[in-house]
């Protein structure tokens, strides 16, 4: 009488097994780089959101900005090589990015903390605002410096009671340079986190015919007059270099309001701005523009400037 096998041989059992094994460690691979490729679409879009986000404030004041011919400047931008106008947001650390490093205008590159930039805006109020990178924390003590863009306002009842004086509208003055709020803003005015480079580029229209005065440094139809030298050429080197506006005319292109301005922000991945802490930390900053290239993105826009009175 023959009998009915009943169950598995051993060998069965581990070549199921080891299909098993095989089949879920497929899974949990595929699984760890879904998630891995996920963080990484979460934290583009997180980027690409607070950097669009910045972009449309700053194009916002700039369309709406408030110009006037006279002796006040209305508009100034200082490329930064120190953190010396920030005071005491600029949070000092172990290490921090090295000095002399990140001049690269051609790449939108403008070096320490790029650019302090100011203007008196008509939207929603007439205010004065700056913008600038400050190392600091999100609140005070608390965690790892980061870097970060400020917009910083002086209000409009602050603005009104120097222009009744002998301040006037000039952003020049000790009023906005050294003691207003345009120098030490408050944290509530973060307007990007991980933001490793801001600065502009200015240009007016140039009817003067005869050819491109700039080259390829500006788009056809347009004078570069910062950040450039006297021929309206893109210089190497924005360390120090200032533009302070007060008229609509002349040939001093450093004291032209701009026609159109090109705004940049340079923001770091999550992952960039961890390594960069953990460097900084361990007072090591031997791989800051390192990290910075490897694991930042540019964003910029073009933005026409209204004009007068900021109509």
């Amino acid at each position: 009488m023959n009998s009915r096998r009943q169950g598995f041989t051993l060998i069965e059992l581990i070549a199921a097994l080891s299909i098993t094994v095989l089949i879920g460690y497929f899974f949990i691979s595929i699984g760890g780089d879904f998630v891995d490729t996920w963080d990484h679409v979460g934290d583009s879009v997180a980027r690409e959101t607070e950097a669009r986000s910045a972009l449309d404030t700053i194009a916002r004041d700039l369309e709406s900005a408030f110009f006037r011919d006279g002796s006040d400047i209305m508009f100034a931008v200082d490329g930064l090589s120190d953190n010396t106008n920030a005071g005491a947001k600029w949070e000092s650390g172990a290490a921090e990015r090295p000095s002399g490093t990140g001049y690269d205008p051609t790449n939108h590159q403008y070096g320490w903390a790029g650019c302090w930039v100011r203007l008196i805006s008509a939207s929603p109020s007439l205010n004065a605002v700056g913008y600038q990178i400050i190392r600091s924390t999100i609140k005070d003590g608390v965690g790892t410096p980061r870097y970060m863009l400020y917009r910083n306002v002086v209000l409009h009842e602050n603005l009104v009671a120097n222009a009744e004086t002998s301040i006037g509208y000039d952003l020049s003055d000790l009023a906005y340079t050294s003691n207003g709020d345009v120098v030490t803003p408050s944290r509530s005015n973060i307007l990007a986190m991980n933001v490793v480079d801001f600065g502009v580029r200015l240009y007016i229209y140039d009817a003067s015919g005869g050819g491109d005065p700039s080259g390829d440094d500006a788009p056809d139809g347009l004078r570069l007059i910062f950040p450039a030298d006297g021929s309206s050429e893109l210089v190497s080197d924005v360390s120090g270099m200032s533009h302070a506006a007060s008229t609509f005319a002349g040939t001093n292109y450093s004291q032209r309001y701009p026609d159109v301005v090109e705004v940049f922000v340079r923001v770091l991945s999550e992952d960039g701005a961890g390594q960069l802490s953990e460097i900084e930390e361990a007072g090591d900053n031997t791989r800051w523009q390192e990290i910075v290239d490897n694991h930042s993105r540019l964003y910029r826009r073009y933005v026409t400037i209204r004009g007068e009175g900021g109509v």
